[in-house]
Parts: C-alpha cells; structure tokens; sequence
C-alpha cells in the first residue's frame, strides 16, 4: 500500500473513542477532541494498538487470526480458490447502484480486494478494516485505504458509507451484535449491508468442533448462525433486514475436505473451485437459495 493515506480513508476518519475530529501531525493521527494519539505504520493507522490484552476473547482471536494469516493467504488452499470463485462476486454483485465509500470490515488479507481487481472494477472505493495488523500486511490491491481497528469501535464518523461488506467475518467477531451497533452507525441512510457467514447445521457443528479441538487457527468461541439468530442480529441495532438465503450446499463441505487431504498440492485446485460454484450454482438455480445450504447470505438496509 502506498505510504500516504488516501484521501477517501482520512476523508471518513473520526475518533473511536469519542468520534472527534482527527488531525495528521508527526506520523500520526490525533484526535482534536480528546487528544488520544494513533499512530501511522506502513501507511495504515493504527486505531487497535494494545486492545489485545484488554480483552481476553479479543485476545484469543488475535492470535488465532495470526495463525491463520498464511493459511488465508496460500494460493493451494481449494477453500480459498472457492470462495474467490464464488463468494466474492456475488458480494460485489450485489454493488452495482451503490455510490461513494465501502467498508470491507474484518477484511483480512484482502480477498474482496483481490477480487474487485481482478473484476476491473474502477467504480467502488473500497475501504478495508481488521483489527489483525499482520494480516493487513498482507493486503496488496483492490483498497483506496486500510486502517488496523476493532470492528467493536470502528474509526470512522457516523453515516459515512454507502454500504458495508462482512464477509466470513461477522462469526469472528467476539461480539457481533456490538459489531452490528458500529455496522448500521457508520451507515448512512439508505446505506446497504451485506454479509456472508456460515449456518448452524447440528452434526456438523460437532465435527467441527472434533477436527478443531487443537488447531490454533480456531478459537473457543468460534460460530456459526441458525438463519432466525442471523436475522435477528443483523437487525438487531436498526436496520431493515430485506434478505436472509442459505446457499451452497456442497462446496463448503467438500473443498474443507480436500484442504486436509492436501489435495491443493496437486496444481487443480483452481479447477476444482469452478466445478463446485457450478455445482451449487446449479442446485440452487433461478432461486439462488437452497434448503440444504450450508452458509448464509445476508443484506440490510438502514432507514431514511
């Protein structure tokens, strides 16, 4: 990322801690209200500074978040293959009428980026957020900006994005419905959300929690939503829920699967990623939902 801040990102800025006015001076960013001091490393701002070890769930997710950076980031992982095939278009896709700045929040490594770039899509300025600096380190294109900040208490001044994106990141997060608080207020009116996560499914849930018992990528409070619980939080802090669809029914499954058999190392990864989005594209059909699916699709939007 370049090494000044874009105009996009300081235009947006505020104060987490009292949503002041934030001045640049020094290396960095200082908040004209209560004087709380960030700095600016590698270009990004660092709003999330020492919030670890205030908070012992943060803390944990932190650390599993830097376990996993690699994993994210490694191209013979089918999952990721999928999901740039899949998942990242139709969040974008769902961009089309959407104006002015867009929050990626819990970005990560910067999938939604990546892809946005691949798409050539020159109309989005697309802000990304995690509170995981070395997984930001890992972003290379596709934001005008990224700032290191806890989605709990998001840097930006209220009602300043068009539409904010969660994707895979939302379970993450130690406690959603406060992410969802920060979420709809730095949404403008009319201002869309949408997200991604996985669903509760019973028998999987106790698979998971066998074959995670002692991988660092995972922590205790790792979730997945029931459909009524992922409606009822993304419209818990004011917005308009106008869609909740279960989706993909077998590629979840099978490209987990095939990651721990490290089937990835023999170069198809890519080509499996496609026959699957054509799998569940094509179980969902004309609906793009399906009964069966294993992940949620979500979309909101905050009242006039």
């Amino acid at each position: 990322m370049p090494g000044a801040l874009d105009a996009t990102l300081v235009s947006v800025l505020a104060c987490p801690t009292c949503n002041g006015p934030l001045d640049q001076a020094d290396g960095a960013l200082v908040c004209a209200t209560c004087q709380t001091r960030y700095p600016i490393r590698d270009g990004v701002p660092r709003f999330s500074d020492g919030l670890k070890d205030q908070d012992e769930r943060l803390k944990a997710e932190w650390e599993a978040q830097s376990n996993a950076g690699p994993h994210y980031a490694n191209p013979i992982i089918i999952m990721n293959r999928w999901e740039e095939e899949q998942v990242m278009p139709h969040i974008l896709s769902q961009l089309d009428d959407v104006t002015g700045p867009v929050l990626d929040a819990g970005c990560g490594v910067g999938h939604l980026g990546q892809t946005l770039d691949r798409m050539g899509r020159r109309d989005i300025r697309l802000l990304g957020t995690d509170f995981q600096g070395e997984l930001l380190a890992r972003v290379t294109v596709g934001y005008a900006g990224l700032a290191e900040a806890d989605v709990h208490h998001l840097p930006f001044k209220s009602g300043a994005f068009s539409a904010v994106l969660t994707s895979n990141a939302l379970h993450h997060f130690p406690d959603p419905y406060r992410a969802m608080v920060e979420i709809a207020r730095v949404l403008k009116p009319g201002g869309v959300f949408i997200c991604y996560d996985p669903r509760y499914v019973t028998p999987l849930e106790m698979v998971k929690k066998f074959l995670r018992r002692n991988d660092n990528l995972f922590t205790k409070d790792h979730k997945a939503f029931r459909v009524d619980e992922y409606r009822d939080l993304l419209g818990s802090s004011g917005l308009s829920v106008t869609e909740v669809r279960t989706v993909d029914t077998i590629a979840p499954l099978v490209a987990t699967a095939l990651d721990y058999l490290k089937v990835g190392k023999l170069g198809i990864g890519p080509q499996i990623a496609k026959a699957l989005a054509v799998v569940d594209r094509t179980i969902e059909g004309s609906h793009h939902q399906s009964p069966l699916g294993l992940m949620l699709v979500g979309r909101a939007i905050k009242p006039l």
